[in-house]
C-alpha cells in the first residue's frame, strides 16, 4: 500500500523572494509549510541569475569608475582595467553567501525544502520530480511564486555562443570590445551601464520612444545624458528584423534598414512567467501568452486555494516588491485582518548613476 502524501497547511512553489517571504510568514504563524525549489539551493533566479549577481557586478564597476574619476586616487597608481570575468568572481562569492544564508533560515524555521519540478495533480495534490524520484504532497493552500525568465523569441538563435540573455550573460567567457543590447528596459539599461563602465562600446537598441518611459521625462533625459557620456549609443524607436551569425561577431538588422555589427548580442526585451511546467490544466488555471498569472486584490487566482505573488504575476517585477507580495499573499490565507495589498512600490534601478522613485509621477 502506497504511503499517504505528506500534508501541509501551505505549500509554496518557488524559492525566490516572494516564496521565501510567504513561507517564513506562515512558519512564524505556526502553520505547517513546505517550499518547493527547482534549484538545488533556495533563492530563486534573484539570487543566482538576476538581482544579486547583476547588482554585485554593477557595484564592482561603479567602484572602478569612481576610482578613475577621483584625481587624488588616480595619482596613486594606475588601476588595471576591470574585466567582466573579474567582476563575476566577486559575484560568485556573494551568491554563495546569499545561498547559505537562505538555506540556514529555512533550517532555523523548520521549513522542509523539496527540490525538484512541481506539477499539479489536482487542487490539493502536487507531484515533485527530481531525476527519477517522485514525491506527492498534499496542501490546503498553495502560493505560486515561480518567478520569470527572459523572453526568447523563436527567430533568435540563443544557442549561438555570441547571443545572450540576462541569465546566460553570466556565462560570458571573454570581455568583448563592443556589445549590442536589444531592449532598453530596466535590465537593458543596467547592463548598458555595466558594460560602458568597463570601457566597452555599447549600442542600446530601444523599440520604445524613450528610455524607461514609466519614469518622469526629467529622469529619463538625465539617464540618456549619463549613458551617452560614457559611450552608450541609444537608438530609439527601432524594431528588430533579423540576425546574421558569424564565428567572431553578430550583425543585427533593424526594420529601419540599419545594420549593427558587434562582438556579442544581449537580448533584454521582455520576460516570461515560469508556469509552463506546473500542469495548470489539472486545476483549470490558465496563464496568459507571456506565462503570467492574473490575480485579484488578494493575490488569489481563479482557483480558490491557489494564490500567486512575485514576478509570475507581472508588475512590478522587483525583488523588494516580491517580498511584500509574498507576505501579503500568505496573510490573505492565514491572517486576513493583517492583509495589505502591495500598491505603493519603491523603484530601485541600478544604472550608473542609480535611479530611485516612489509614489506618483507628474
Amino acid at each position: 500500500m502506497a504511503n499517504k502524501p505528506k500534508k501541509f497547511d501551505l505549500l509554496v512553489i518557488g524559492g525566490g523572494p516572494a516564496g521565501e517571504a510567504a513561507a517564513m510568514n506562515a512558519s512564524k504563524a505556526g502553520k505547517k509549510v513546505g517550499i518547493i525549489s527547482d534549484k538545488v539551493n533556495v533563492g530563486g533566479n534573484c539570487t543566482y541569475l538576476g538581482t544579486i549577481p547583476s547588482k554585485t557586478i554593477r557595484h564592482s564597476v561603479k567602484q572602478v569608475v569612481q576610482f578613475h574619476a577621483n584625481p587624488l586616487l588616480r595619482n596613486l597608481g594606475k588601476l588595471k582595467k576591470l574585466t567582466f570575468q573579474q567582476a563575476l568572481k566577486q559575484a560568485d562569492r556573494v551568491i554563495a553567501e546569499q545561498g547559505k544564508t537562505r538555506n540556514d533560515a529555512y533550517e532555523r524555521n523548520y521549513i522542509p525544502i523539496f527540490q525538484g519540478t512541481a506539477h499539479f495533480i489536482d487542487a490539493h495534490l502536487i507531484q515533485v520530480e527530481s531525476g527519477k524520484s517522485k514525491t506527492t504532497l498534499n496542501a490546503e493552500n498553495f502560493i505560486l511564486a515561480t518567478g520569470s525568465r527572459p523572453y526568447r523569441p523563436d527567430d533568435v538563435d540563443f544557442s549561438h555562443p555570441l547571443v545572450f540573455d540576462s541569465d546566460t550573460i553570466l556565462e560570458l567567457k571573454d570581455s568583448p570590445k563592443k556589445v549590442t543590447i536589444f531592449g532598453a528596459g530596466v535590465i537593458g539599461c543596467e547592463y548598458a551601464s555595466i558594460f560602458a563602465g568597463m570601457k566597452m562600446k555599447v549600442e542600446l537598441i530601444n523599440p520604445a520612444e524613450t528610455l524607461l518611459s514609466f519614469l518622469d521625462t526629467e529622469i529619463t533625459d538625465a539617464l540618456s545624458y549619463h549613458l551617452q557620456n560614457v559611450g552608450v549609443r541609444c537608438r530609439h524607436q527601432e524594431q528588430f528584423s533579423k540576425l546574421e551569425y558569424h564565428d567572431d561577431h553578430i550583425v543585427i538588422y533593424l526594420e529601419s534598414g540599419k545594420k549593427i555589427k558587434s562582438d556579442i548580442l544581449l537580448w533584454a526585451n521582455g520576460r516570461t512567467g515560469n508556469t509552463d511546467k506546473l500542469n495548470l490544466e489539472a486545476i483549470a488555471l490558465k496563464a496568459d501568452s507571456r506565462g503570467t498569472l492574473k490575480v485579484d486584490k488578494r493575490y488569489q487566482t481563479t482557483v480558490d486555494n491557489v494564490y500567486a505573488a512575485g514576478d509570475v504575476i507581472g508588475w512590478p517585477s522587483l525583488a523588494s516588491a516580491a517580498h511584500d507580495q509574498g507576505r501579503a499573499a500568505c496573510n490573505a490565507i492565514i491572517n486576513p485582518e493583517e492583509f495589505h495589498y502591495v500598491n505603493d512600490v519603491a523603484t530601485g534601478i541600478y544604472t550608473i548613476p542609480e535611479i530611485s522613485t516612489v509614489g506618483y509621477t507628474e
